[in-house]
């Protein structure tokens, strides 16, 4: 039988072996003088920290540091009870964190991505509300003056309106002065020659009077040459439906605003003008002509 001395005072993580072939207990013999104890082991270097893990059953027991020289062995007194297991050492302290490895290199942009389809457009919003009308700019420099348009053709005279209103009758104006007096007037008319042919030559009693010419056919009044003196009159009135021409006698000219100024003639039935000598043989004509 194999007798295995238990030393009471066990280093920590230090593991006690029992024989397998132990018989059985004897009888307790009487205690022995206590041996010194032996000098304590050095303490083995703390196993690595194993990564923590849940919160579950307790890890098995890592492995047993070295065990340190055996001391001197007291006096071999009677197995003693076995000793109580003793606590487990404390944990020694985590090492520090390893610095932190250089960033790797970024890696090249890859290309772009095709565009995708256009999407659907939203619904137009609400047209807010116009703003407020800003302050009115400067108004800037002329610009040149365009070339002139064409002109247009004059349009159609429009409807004369209806006359206004007659206003109220302004106050009587200061009396002018008296104007230089005018030439002597003709007086009362000499009286009438009636005349029905279709020619007919003025006399010198026509002065002052009034020659009427009455017939369905055109009608020729000639004035004659040195008759008359200046500031002659004799009037002419046509009185039928054939027209009044006036013709130039021999060495007589005849002035006026009609179509043909030598030749006038009276405009219709009921028309007159007055010939006038201006100067010896020289006549103006002037009333309803053409």
């Amino acid at each position: 039988m194999t007798t295995i001395i238990v030393i009471e005072n066990i280093t920590p993580q230090v593991a006690v072996e029992f024989s397998q072939d132990q018989g059985p207990q004897g009888g307790q013999g009487a205690t022995g003088t206590t041996g010194a104890t032996g000098a304590t082991g050095n303490t083995g270097p703390t196993g690595p920290t194993g990564a923590t893990g849940l919160d579950g059953a307790t890890g098995p027991t890592g492995p047993a540091g070295a065990t340190g020289p055996t001391g001197t062995a007291g006096a071999a007194g009677a197995t003693g009870p076995a000793g109580a297991t003793g606590v487990t050492g404390v944990t020694g302290p985590t090492g520090p964190v390893g610095a932190t490895g250089t960033a790797g290199t970024v890696g090249a942009t890859g290309p772009a991505g095709a565009t995708g389809p256009q999407g659907a457009t939203g619904v137009t919003g609400v047209t807010g509300d116009v703003g407020p009308t800003g302050v009115t700019g400067a108004t800037g420099p002329a610009g040149a003056t365009g070339p002139q348009g064409v002109i247009g053709t004059v349009g159609p005279t429009g409807v004369t309106g209806p006359a206004g209103a007659t206003g109220p009758t302004g106050t009587t104006g200061a009396t002018g002065p008296t104007g230089p007096t005018g030439a002597t007037g003709v007086g009362n008319i000499a009286g009438f020659n009636t005349q029905t042919g279709t020619t007919y030559t003025l006399v010198a009693s026509d002065a002052s009077k009034i020659v009427t010419l009455n017939n369905a056919a055109a009608i020729t009044l000639t004035v004659p040459p040195s008759v008359f003196s200046a500031n002659d009159q004799i009037h002419a009135a046509q009185f039928g439906a054939g027209q009044v021409s006036f013709a130039q006698g021999v060495g007589v000219t005849i002035q006026s605003t009609g179509a043909t100024a030598t030749a006038p003639k009276l405009r219709t039935n009921k028309s007159a003008a007055t010939v006038v000598c201006t100067a010896a043989n020289t006549f103006l004509i002037v009333g309803d002509i053409v």
